[in-house]
């Protein structure tokens, strides 16, 4: 096996259970009558190819993270948007809450796919 240039989740993905999620892509603001920026999402996609883990408390202080919050990883073999200067980053749900993209490991360009720490903002 070659790595670079493999797509390991798909391989890892053959191996464990897929989690499926809710997919919400950033396409840009608009603005409210009252001046606020507000986020707009393309139609809803689902996306199979992916992995939720949720992240251990025990890692949220060395990943400097919130204890009042509560955050998962996902691997998804998607090129997705965290958030971002000016850019409001995408969402996803999953097992019943919606998530914040906050900050991804892009591997999407070398391996097609990519490591995302995502944030509850919600329910579904």
């Amino acid at each position: 096996m070659s790595v670079p240039g493999q797509n390991i989740l798909l391989i890892a993905l053959g191996a464990i259970a897929r989690t499926p999620v809710a997919y919400y892509k950033d396409i840009g603001r608009t603005t409210s009558a009252t001046g606020r920026d507000v986020t707009q999402f393309a139609d809803v996609v689902i996306i199979e190819d992916s992995q939720v883990q949720a992240v251990p408390r025990n890692r949220y202080e060395n990943m400097g993270l919130d204890y009042q919050k509560d955050y998962v990883t996902w691997f998804v073999a998607n090129n997705v948007i965290d958030l971002k200067c000016d850019v409001s980053g995408d969402q996803m749900t999953w097992n019943g809450k919606r998530y914040q993209l906050v900050s991804e490991t892009d591997w999407f360009a070398m391996d097609g796919w990519t490591y995302v720490l995502c944030v509850q903002i919600g329910t579904a």
